[in-house]
């Protein structure tokens, strides 16, 4: 009986991990800094620009969040990014996602139609210090 049950719970661990969501691949990390947050009755919309965001450049970047209607501390968001990079070349991206808010940091998460091809995105934004940390994966 003893080792049904260990094997039971060795399978649903193994289970659990096969399961679980991971992102790897090339891909690169940035820092923006919030310059503005508009605040509406059931959506904000946050602006934020980074010196440097992998081949893109300076980045400038609105996201906005809009809630649930049943769960206040999440939703979805649409954005809009533009980078210029240190040769003159522009990226254009469209980016649509999905948004959780725990105590001052809100995780994001997306997929974004940008002018070179599909990317994933992954990032927090601390409500406080007025930064946005996000990680982009190129999707082949």
């Amino acid at each position: 009986m003893k080792l049904k049950i260990i094997i039971s719970t060795c399978f649903l661990v193994l289970s659990l991990n096969a399961l679980a969501f991971n992102v790897t691949g090339d891909s690169f990390k940035s820092k923006f800094d919030i310059t503005s947050i508009t605040v509406e009755q059931d959506q904000s919309t946050i602006n934020a620009t980074s010196a440097a965001a992998g081949q893109y450049g300076k980045v400038y970047l609105s996201y906005t969040l809009k809630s649930n209607d049943t769960a206040r501390n999440q939703g979805t968001f649409e954005g809009h990014g533009r980078g210029i990079s240190p040769d003159g070349d522009l990226a254009a991206g469209i980016l649509k996602g999905v948004w959780t808010r725990d105590g001052k940091i809100i995780s994001i998460k997306s997929l974004d139609d940008v002018t070179d091809g599909i990317n994933y995105m992954q990032g927090e934004i601390d409500l406080i210090s007025g930064e946005i940390n996000i990680e982009v994966f190129k999707v082949n």
